[in-house]
């Protein structure tokens, strides 16, 4: 008979491949299946083709530290997978670095174990991370129902009175809840109530130390939301949605080279997500900030990566009807590399666009951006066919105006 306190399947992501199989056999004997990572594309392609209800990650790991994977993997779209438990895997290396154990305080509910892995150790700290696991399950469930309740106006305060019934049993998470329902209902004041309070008895609490610089920006005071912001930060760096808030906290402020520090370290911590880089990239440039975005785009992009992405963009806007969404995505592409010689792609579906139109000036705008495509790519036929087109449909309306 199996034992349901302990998983049924777990992954083990560290780059010594001896840690996982020094401890495979002997947890098989327990019906416990191991499957081992010792790169990050295998550890992030297992993860998201299985489920594991337990997931241990080498700390140290070199190509994305396992505190960001944590944070990567609770951020995850599958509930199943954000309520995963995890035990941080250390070695004599890491010695003791009070800002990683203050992150790991900070993220809640992470076991260390210590290499060398002994299963006669490891087992009980299984049961463990399963117990931790339903908990974080049970609390999701009632987190759906708050905000599936919240998610209409005329229940927004049956949702907050659900969440008030609810907070001896859900805990510090419950105060979390709450705040979050408040601010569904935008009653920001009544938000920063709750984590003023949580302030009041540990003043060190990171988690309302975030919370209370994120209501401070929304409430349009970005200057003061940076300091509670960075405190934390310096108390807990890498922390990925603190990073987030501050590179948007910098831009209100005003401060776009600090802004873009911070998107360094995100762009850095998603390199299989190359669409994070891409959302900050049009931040700055919705901020007006286009030199920082570029500077940005050029350091961490390459030029072809930049046509394909905003070309793809734009063509399922265009099939979705947006047109003008379209051709926003389409220019955006030229201000990084505008004498990219493939950028004859970008042009081309720019004066597809317009011609979708079916104006004069449309006609001529497409007509335009035909020239400059066949500046790039002379012998592109589309292009060369399409001005024909439009050439010839100019021309009819000139003989019709005359």
């Amino acid at each position: 008979m199996s034992d349901n306190t302990l998983p049924q399947k777990i992954l083990i992501v560290d780059a010594d491949k001896s840690v996982g199989q020094g401890i495979k056999g002997p947890l098989e004997k327990h019906k416990i299946k191991v499957d081992c990572a010792s790169d990050l594309s295998t550890g992030l392609y297992m993860f998201n083709q299985n489920m594991y209800t337990v997931v241990l990650i080498e700390l140290s790991f070199e190509e994305l530290p396992g505190l960001v994977l944590v944070q990567r993997w609770r951020a995850h779209e599958s509930v199943d997978k954000r309520s995963t438990s995890f035990i941080l895997v250390a070695g004599n290396r890491d010695g003791h670095d009070p800002a990683k154990a203050k992150l790991i305080e900070e993220l809640d509910d992470i076991e260390v174990i210590y290499k060398p892995l002994n299963p006669i150790h490891i087992l009980p700290m299984l049961k463990k991370a399963m117990m931790t696991r339903t908990r974080r399950m049970r609390f999701s469930e009632v987190s759906a129902q708050a905000t599936k309740l919240a998610a209409r106006p005329e229940s927004v305060q049956t949702a907050i009175d659900f969440v008030k019934s609810n907070l001896k049993d859900l805990g510090p998470r419950g105060h979390d809840l709450l705040r979050e329902m408040y601010e569904v209902q935008k009653s920001y004041p009544k938000a920063m109530e709750v984590v003023d309070g949580i302030l009041l008895q540990k003043p060190e609490n990171l988690n309302a130390i975030n919370h209370k610089g994120r209501l401070l920006l929304k409430l349009g005071r970005p200057d003061d939301a940076l300091k509670y912001m960075e405190h934390a930060d310096k108390l807990a760096p890498n922390n990925i949605e603190r990073l987030n808030e501050m590179a948007m906290a910098y831009l209100e402020a005003n401060n776009p080279d600090m802004s873009v520090k911070q998107m360094r370290e995100l762009i850095r911590y998603h390199p299989d997500k190359p669409e994070v880089k891409f959302d900050m990239f049009a931040r700055l440039q919705e901020f007006g900030f286009d030199d920082h975005a570029i500077a940005l785009c050029k350091d961490t992009t390459d030029p072809l990566e930049v046509v394909r992405h905003y070309n793809n963009k734009g063509v399922a806007l265009a099939k979705g009807g947006n047109i003008e969404g379209a051709i926003m995505e389409y220019e955006r592409s030229l201000r990084f590399y505008p004498k990219y010689k493939e950028n004859y792609r970008i042009l081309y579906n720019i004066a597809l666009a317009h011609l979708s139109y079916k104006t004069r000036s449309h006609y001529e705008i497409a007509l335009d951006y035909i020239m400059r495509c066949l500046e790039l790519n002379e012998k592109f036929d589309k292009a060369i066919k399409t001005k024909e087109q439009i050439e010839d449909q100019l021309s009819k309306r000139n003989k019709t105006a005359s």
